[in-house]
């Protein structure tokens, strides 16, 4: 119940904006179009294995690969950078990804995004 209190007053203060839920099968990949600067970059996301509550999580955005460890219980999120500007009135934007839920039954992991966009020169579609 505190990390969903500490989730609520982060989006509220730091301006986050939901932007969806998906429910993705094993290898299913989730694309987004990101606008940054008037720049498109594609941002690519799938899992290839869960074991032990621990979800092994890939992710491909601007043409580089990273790989990531969330959990179902504990560190259960993971933050993509849309923006090497940074200043410091301004802040990176940038997406966080919340690994919401595994269901045993289906084989299927849930997500929520949020982007956490600090000025007006960034759009996902």
């Amino acid at each position: 119940m505190l990390r969903f209190i500490l989730l609520c007053f982060c989006i509220v203060g730091l301006r986050a904006e939901f932007l969806g839920e998906v429910t993705l099968a094993k290898d299913e990949v989730k694309t987004l179009n990101v606008f940054v600067e008037n720049t498109r970059k594609t941002l690519s996301f799938r899992w290839t294995l869960y074991k032990d509550k621990a979800l092994i999580m890939h992710f491909k955005y601007d043409n580089i690969p990273h790989q990531f460890i969330v959990y179902k219980d504990g560190s259960n999120s993971i933050k993509i950078n849309l923006s090497s500007i940074n200043s410091f009135s301004n802040e990176n934007p940038h997406i966080i990804f919340y690994f919401v839920d595994f269901n045993d039954d289906s084989k299927m992991a849930k997500f929520r995004y949020y982007l956490f966009r600090f000025n007006n020169n960034v759009e996902v579609m």
